[in-house]
């Protein structure tokens, strides 16, 4: 084969890899344009679906519940109302019925240093914009905190079913994010999650898991003193999980309602959530007191 028939070869086998390497540049730049929206929506519908997880208004399982005559119960959302009524069956939550609820039943809001809370128009501030810039680094820091406010079922409850603060840290491995879903009282805890984490399956992987949240509900998230009264003002703000259990280190003692069980073998992780509801918290001490001294009529 002459040098010049090589030559040619060559240039038709390097014409062609990169032709190949153009073609499927150009197919996966259209495929990551097209679906880049339906990831993103992806994403928010399991943010969102997480949010209605720490307010236990949807379940782990994809059901709707709601609390009727002091029982959860299975739950039906409502085309008509925007809202939940009771069923006999619990069904799986469609897409479109979860981001119905969302949109009629959590809004966004801000709130200060100093507890005053805002519409996201009250201060010209653009809703997308603000949680895209933060939502790595988190909330809490902020000049204005982000806050979560769950309007109740129906008209005969409270006049809020309670708030949801955004929680965010470092486990073992990579930053941790969250929710914590506080009663009207700003005080009880109704339910958290974590929704993106990347903690090591099995060990700090488990705080992930329902099993493991199911223990926060009810936990208080202002310590009481040894006199079972809450210094609102002084008193340690946040949850702690402990290395074994709450039994064995708080026993009965006041301590216990704001600590959780810890996870065996996952020493970083459960310390790096604790720092997370701690740092996460604090910052909004001043607008938990108002809220809670107005549900209390003070």
């Amino acid at each position: 084969m002459s040098e010049q028939k090589k030559s040619f070869n060559n240039f038709r086998t390097i014409l062609f890899v990169i032709v190949i390497c153009f073609v499927c540049a150009f197919v996966l730049s259209l495929l990551s344009s097209y679906l880049k929206k339906p990831q993103e929506e992806a994403k928010q519908l399991y943010q969102n679906k997480q949010l209605l997880i720490s307010a236990k208004i949807v379940s782990p399982q994809d059901t709707f519940q709601i609390y009727h005559q002091g029982k959860k119960i299975p739950a039906v959302f409502d085309e008509a109302t925007e809202l939940l009524k009771p069923s006999k069956v619990a069904e799986k939550a469609k897409r479109s019925d979860v981001l119905s609820l969302y949109r009629n039943r959590v809004e966004a809001k801000l709130v200060d240093s100093n507890g005053n809370i805002y519409s996201f128009s009250d201060l010209q501030i653009d809703p997308i914009k603000y949680i895209e810039d933060n939502q790595k680094r988190g909330f809490s820091d902020l000049k204005y905190k982000l806050l979560y406010v769950i309007k109740p079922n129906d008209e005969t409850e409270e006049s809020i079913y309670g708030y949801v603060i955004p929680i965010n840290g470092f486990g073992l491995w990579d930053a941790i994010y969250g929710y914590l879903c506080l009663g009207p009282d700003a005080d009880t805890v109704i339910g958290t999650t974590w929704y993106d984490q990347k903690e090591t399956p099995g060990l700090g992987g488990d705080i992930g898991t329902y099993e493991w949240q199911k223990q926060f509900a009810g936990k208080k998230i202002f310590q009481e003193s040894t006199d079972g009264q809450t210094n609102f003002l002084r008193t340690p703000l946040g949850l702690q999980v402990v290395k074994s259990t709450v039994e064995q280190v708080y026993g009965n003692s006041p301590k216990a309602k704001s600590a959780i069980d810890g996870i065996a073998g996952a020493t970083i992780t459960i310390t790096g959530v604790t720092e997370a509801y701690r740092s996460s918290l604090s910052p909004y001490r001043a607008f938990l007191i108002k809220a809670h001294n107005n549900y209390r009529g003070q």
